[in-house]
């Protein structure tokens, strides 16, 4: 009765409440989606910036497409040209932007790179001529002298994996690589399942838990989702896939809109490092679609519209040998400002 009573009470939502929901609603959340454009159009690594931040990533997202090439099982000589040729862009708009350049983890992983590239031509002098004449006699001498362990590609063997399960968090962090081709075994969900069960753990916003997984074992629905996807070409289809999602519907305020991808990011670490410990071999492929990859691949895989794209994790066996990229990572000093 007193609970009934109580609730007799509650005043109705006045017109003016109304209307101030209204603008904390709707109206905030396409003015900040309007203001992170403008944030992200000023920061990001465009073809012709000139910040030195912005062209150390470019100079690493086409150093690690050459590593990729070097990893592949089938190795194509000469590959590379359109990456050769942007990547000694990047390394010349470098060297004016920093006067330490030689130095920087950032471009020694260039040339180390590139000196691997060197190496798997020796006797294939006709597929490499594009490539020495592209970068100068001085480049190819420094790039001999790089640290191997800063680029180019490494040895995985199924051997060194098979008892991942023992190992402890800090071993498997620092264990794990992303590996692009597989066994010819299959992978079923029932092997892929209990890593989805501890990455349940991972934590999210006020434990809504809006990742949503999917797991594809079809091998041509994964053929055709890889290639709507677009980055996986050259590859051969792995036996399973994974899509992470983000149900948007768990979410209560404009301001959270992006918390979908925090929370899903989250979550799949946690399924790659719960892989990794089962022995899987997996690696995550971004799903940062053009309107028309999206409505093709929320056609092909009957993802709604209210579950936003996260991530896809490639998932097989670990061959008995596979190359894979270096891919050197910055130091945590480069990273990390204490704020006193």
């Amino acid at each position: 009765m007193a609970i009934s009573s109580t609730l007799k009470h509650v005043l109705p939502i006045s017109v003016f409440e109304r209307l101030k929901r209204i603008a904390n609603g709707g109206v905030a959340l396409y003015s900040m989606t309007l203001a992170q454009a403008h944030q992200y159009n000023k920061a990001y690594a465009k073809f012709d910036s000139t910040g030195q931040r912005q062209i150390a990533a470019r100079m690493t997202f086409f150093t690690h497409q050459i590593e990729k090439g070097l990893s592949h099982t089938n190795f194509r000589y000469g590959f590379g040209h359109k990456p050769l040729q942007y990547l000694k862009q990047a390394m010349e708009k470098y060297q004016r932007a920093d006067a330490n350049y030689r130095t920087a983890a950032v471009y020694q992983s260039a040339l180390a790179a590139l000196h691997e590239y060197a190496v798997k031509h020796e006797g294939h002098e006709k597929e490499f001529a594009f490539a020495k004449a592209l970068f100068p006699e001085s480049i190819w001498a420094e790039a001999a002298q790089a640290p191997k362990a800063l680029g180019g590609s490494v040895l995985i063997t199924a051997e060194s994996k098979a008892r991942n399960n023992e190992l402890t968090f800090s071993e498997l962090s620092r264990h794990r690589h992303s590996i692009r081709e597989y066994s010819d075994l299959p992978v079923s969900y029932e092997e892929i399942k209990p890593a989805i069960e501890l990455a349940m753990r991972t934590p999210s916003v006020c434990n809504r838990q809006p990742s949503r997984v999917k797991v594809i074992c079809d091998s041509s629905e994964i053929a055709e989702a890889l290639r709507i996807q677009g980055g996986f070409g050259g590859y051969a289809t792995p036996p399973a896939l994974i899509l992470i999602t983000s149900d948007n519907r768990v979410f209560m305020t404009p301001q959270e809109h992006n918390e979908g991808f925090v929370d899903g990011g989250l979550f799949g670490m946690s399924l790659l490092l719960a892989l990794e410990e089962q022995g899987l071999a997996a690696c995550p492929l971004n799903t940062m679609f053009r309107p028309k990859a999206e409505k093709a691949t929320r056609r092909l895989l009957g993802i709604p519209e209210y579950e936003s794209f996260v991530m896809y994790i490639a998932v097989g066996h670990f061959p008995e040998t596979v190359r894979t990229c270096r891919s050197n990572r910055l130091s945590d000093d480069e990273v990390t400002s204490v704020i006193a």
